[in-house]
């Protein structure tokens, strides 16, 4: 079950975080993130607590800031639930690209993201630090359906 995330979800999304990144996101960007806005989309992921996360945000473009899954969870699907909402998040905002950065020896994630589509366009050197590269990953999005008055009333 994907929902939008709320403050409530801070202390998890925390959790997931510092087992996820080195050097993790702070407390304040994550409150950020979690605040609505029109141009972002934060979801949370999990039954009973919440066991995954990512935040997205775009205008033309699409960015897929972060996606983390909990050690625990896993290999049960969060993470693709979560790409293929906020790819659908994208689509319908008119977005025609969504964009990531992910570390060049995150083999699940890049697998991930490769079944998504999403192709290695650049890399960015030392991006992670510790002579660690960031491959930056793009997918092209369909155009989101649209109709006018008047093609509605010529079918």
């Amino acid at each position: 079950m994907t929902r939008p995330a709320r403050m409530s979800d801070l202390d998890a999304i925390m959790a997931i975080e510092q087992a996820s990144f080195d050097p993790p996101w702070s407390r304040t960007s994550w409150a950020e993130e979690i605040v609505p806005a029109d141009h972002r989309l934060t979801l949370v992921a999990g039954d009973d607590e919440v066991t995954a996360a990512a935040t997205f945000h775009g205008f033309d473009v699409a960015d897929l800031d972060r996606i983390m899954v909990t050690p625990a969870a896993r290999g049960r699907g969060l993470a693709v639930e979560l790409l293929a909402r906020g790819l659908d998040w994208a689509t319908s905002r008119g977005c025609h690209t969504m964009m990531l950065e992910v570390r060049r020896d995150n083999d699940p994630a890049i697998s991930l993201y490769r079944r998504f589509g999403f192709e290695t366009i650049s890399q960015r050197p030392n991006y992670y630090g510790g002579g660690i590269d960031a491959l930056v990953m793009s997918v092209d999005l369909p155009r989101a359906e649209t109709t006018t008055p008047s093609e509605e009333n010529h079918v």
